[in-house]
């Protein structure tokens, strides 16, 4: 038992701890220089033809930078009746392209490839920008024809100057990515080697005789592992793909359907009273909701896609 842990050890600091690492690292302290919010203008053709306000403009790109702050400003813009309530819902979903394109640089780059390899990882991220941007085109779609007989504030938008030094940038983006780190490793570390005595004793052997959809067995352990920890699933889903258990399709595939089957999870824990806390009951609950149908339904599409075409 003793030589699969060390051997499940040495294999993590030699191809995925420091990977993980450093990509983190690097990620944090972009973002601490402000890097993701310089791309914003290739975004405004798009914000255009959606008919937002500036207002809303300026709360969608936010969302580049911080999800946290561009709802507590879109908040803020419905809370002084400068935007309406049809334009808050809009705004929000029209955000998800926004929001994967930050996800990008602090979680999926940084965590998903390292633990997934860059097939499987590449995979998933593909599956979870085509969402991402159905429910933006949606969004986009939706305020073109019913926002454009709405009156546009205007707003003046001025970026307050970053009066922080490099050297403080970089201790912050150092402290951001120790504090993800200090979350993630520990488990990375538990899962893998939990993964490898359970394998190497015969656990997942049951699991094979159980198919959820046509998947292999072993997807329900990820599914499992995934209504408690996202995090964990991903490093399950790579620890089975460097034991060859599952090919990255299959891996990618389970992460999907774990997505879809603990929406409800999320939903409940997470999205309902975080949007409730900025918007309100009433509408946070409307925006919570819609949100979870609609990544369902293109997580559903993209597994389809998926499977269909492989």
């Amino acid at each position: 038992m003793l030589d699969i842990v060390v051997a499940k050890l040495l294999y993590l600091l030699k191809n995925v701890i420091p990977v993980l690492v450093i990509a983190i690292v690097i990620a944090n302290i972009l973002s601490e220089f402000g890097v993701i919010r310089r791309i914003s203008f290739i975004f405004k053709p798009l914000i255009r033809f959606a008919n937002l306000s500036e207002e809303s403009a300026l709360a969608v790109v936010t969302y580049l930078a911080s999800g946290s702050a561009a709802m507590a400003m879109l908040a803020g813009f419905r809370e002084q009746r400068v935007i309406s309530e049809r334009e808050t819902v809009i705004a929000a979903f029209v955000s998800s392209f926004f929001s994967f394109v930050n996800h990008l640089f602090v979680y999926f780059i940084p965590v998903v490839i390292p633990l997934l390899g860059l097939t499987a990882g590449m995979l998933y991220i593909t599956a979870r920008l085509f969402v991402s941007m159905c429910v933006t085109a949606t969004a986009v779609i939706a305020g073109h024809f019913l926002l454009s007989g709405e009156v546009r504030a205007r707003v003046n938008n001025k970026t307050e100057a970053n009066e922080r030094t490099p050297e403080e940038k970089i201790r912050a983006g150092l402290k951001q990515a120790w504090n993800v780190l200090k979350k993630i490793l520990p488990r990375l570390v538990v899962v893998y080697v939990i993964t490898a005595l359970l394998n190497a004793y015969g656990f997942f052997e049951p699991l094979k005789e159980i198919h959820v959809g046509g998947f292999p067995g072993e997807a329900s352990a990820i599914i499992a592992v995934g209504l408690a920890d996202t995090t964990s699933a991903f490093a399950l889903a790579g620890s089975m793909l460097a034991e060859g258990m599952l090919t990255p399709v299959e891996a990618v595939s389970a992460l999907l359907l774990t997505s879809i089957v603990t929406m409800s999870v999320v939903l409940v824990r997470h999205s309902l009273p975080g949007r409730i806390a900025y918007f309100g009951v009433k509408l946070g609950f409307k925006i919570a909701v819609l949100s979870a149908l609609l990544n369902v339904t293109y997580t559903i599409v993209a597994l389809a896609l998926l499977l269909y075409l492989t």
